[in-house]
């Protein structure tokens, strides 16, 4: 029988005394500090990185009431830094809609998430389809987010697809549109369905695409890819009929 790995971290939110400790029993230990401490909420962990990412699930609020001692170790967290730019941009009166898409295998079952922040508020969008592409559904995230918007607004969206940032933000979508979706040999472009209502929506909106990369510890765009994940594996998923469509054209030209 294997033998249980032992904690070597313990962090307290409440307690007689917050903290990230070292140890469980003893003088300097986490023991005492929750022993007899009436709705104590602490927990052990293997390392300090599942330490700060439990401390991450925590509002500023929570901890300046309870453990102000441990708001230095949030600056620890690897997406402090964007929870830091995001309390800027909102206080700025900016949308913001991180945006997440895929399909596993590709092709394959696929879905899309996405999280949008406006001021004090935050609403979460999914979706999936049986048979659909990556790029589709890192598209139509980028399309649902940007559609839910009721009023014409400032936004930036994160996306984790160079695929899609680069073709907003250098252009290349615009010219395809001007070029009438048609590809160098006169075929329909890919997605040109998806890049039609993309280009649609964003441009009733003032939009910058930002790239944020992805699996990074960027707390929004995790949530979007755990939506799309859990949306790809849903049962009785409906067609993307864009891309079917797509797909059985280019099988009769072979």
């Amino acid at each position: 029988m294997s033998k249980k790995k032992k904690k070597k971290y313990y962090l307290i939110i409440k307690g007689h005394k917050s903290g990230l400790y070292r140890t469980w029993f003893g003088s300097d230990g986490a023991a005492e500090q929750v022993q007899g401490y009436n709705d104590a909420v602490y927990k052990g962990f293997h390392t300090k990185e599942e330490a700060l990412k439990w401390l991450g699930k925590f509002r500023d609020e929570t901890l300046q009431k309870y453990a102000p001692n441990l708001l230095d170790l949030v600056k620890e967290l690897p997406n402090s830094q964007a929870i830091e730019d995001n309390k800027k941009f909102l206080a700025q009166g900016k949308v913001l809609v991180y945006t997440d898409g895929g399909a596993n295998p590709n092709p394959g079952p696929g879905g899309y998430g996405v999280v949008i922040r406006n001021k004090e508020k935050r609403k979460e969008l999914s979706g999936g389809f049986r048979l659909t592409t990556n790029n589709r559904m890192e598209l139509l995230a980028c399309i649902k987010g940007l559609e839910s918007l009721t009023e014409k607004s400032d936004v930036i969206l994160f996306s984790d697809s160079q695929y899609v940032v680069n073709a907003i933000e250098k252009g290349w979508a615009k010219n395809w549109r001007a070029k009438n979706w048609k590809a160098k040999k006169g075929e329909l472009r890919t997605n040109h369905d998806l890049w039609k209502k993309l280009l649609s929506v964003y441009e009733k909106h003032d939009v910058e695409f930002r790239w944020v990369k992805g699996h990074a510890g960027n707390m929004d765009n995790e949530r979007c890819d755990q939506l799309a994940s859990q949306m790809a594996r849903r049962r009785n998923l409906p067609v993307d009929e864009g891309y079917e469509k797509e797909s059985q054209a280019t099988q009769l030209l072979l």
